[in-house]
């Protein structure tokens, strides 16, 4: 069910983009190039475990009813294991790092995320002596989400990004900074995650123009205008 949804979720935004004339029809090639892979892979898996499963060997027996449950039981002890394996069933673990809507740039911190992660869940203060907050249930999942983290000051959406883009501010506080820290995101940086809160692209410096490129180049996103 996750993988469907996830399916439906990566194949929405992009067709409400080309069906409203904000995006090339192209965009939705990137749909096969992303999910394709996820696809394979789990039929891979579930055909294994379906043949175990219904093996009629005494060897595969044996495993099933004596080795599988303690091993599992062994395993989910383990909490690396245990988010690994959550991660997996859930579909937050997948990645678009080779997709064509992905941008990282050269020097990108190794642990960072990067281009075609999903975003980190967190809880930052959104306003200097504000509370903080659960990012997600900040971001806009009908629009692009520029995080901007650490920046001078806030940057202005261009007038004809206007309505695709929310921009956030994150500012610089030392409960933000921790939180930052442990997800290994650099300090300052920026985001910009699709509606599906993928990160498209990322950097140190924000860059109107480097957004406004991205959002043309990669997504063949158009003007209203045009």
């Amino acid at each position: 069910m996750n993988t469907g949804l996830q399916d439906a979720y990566n194949l929405a935004w992009k067709l409400a983009l080309v069906l409203s004339g904000r995006a090339k029809g192209a965009l939705l090639d990137s749909y096969e190039g992303e999910r394709l892979p996820v696809a394979q892979r789990l039929l891979s898996t579930t055909d294994s475990l379906f043949s175990l499963i219904v093996s009629g060997t005494a060897l595969a027996g044996l495993f099933r009813t004596y080795v599988m449950p303690r091993l599992l039981a062994f395993a989910m002890k383990i909490d690396r294991i245990r988010k690994t394996f959550f991660r997996s069933i859930s579909q937050i673990g997948i990645r678009y790092r080779q997709s064509s809507l992905s941008e990282t740039p050269q020097g990108w911190p190794e642990k960072a995320p990067r281009g075609g992660d999903r975003f980190p869940w967190l809880k930052l203060k959104l306003s200097v002596g504000g509370a903080a907050e659960d990012i997600f249930n900040k971001l806009d999942d009908t629009k692009f989400n520029l995080i901007e983290i650490g920046q001078p000051g806030l940057s202005p959406v261009p007038p004809d990004l206007d309505g695709l883009v929310q921009t956030l501010a994150i500012p610089n506080d030392p409960e933000n900074q921790r939180e930052l820290g442990r997800t290994h995101i650099p300090q300052p940086s920026f985001y910009l995650l699709r509606p599906d809160c993928y990160v498209g692209l990322c950097g140190a410096r924000l860059d109107a123009d480097q957004v406004k490129r991205y959002l043309s180049e990669r997504l063949g996103l158009v003007s209203p205008s045009r």
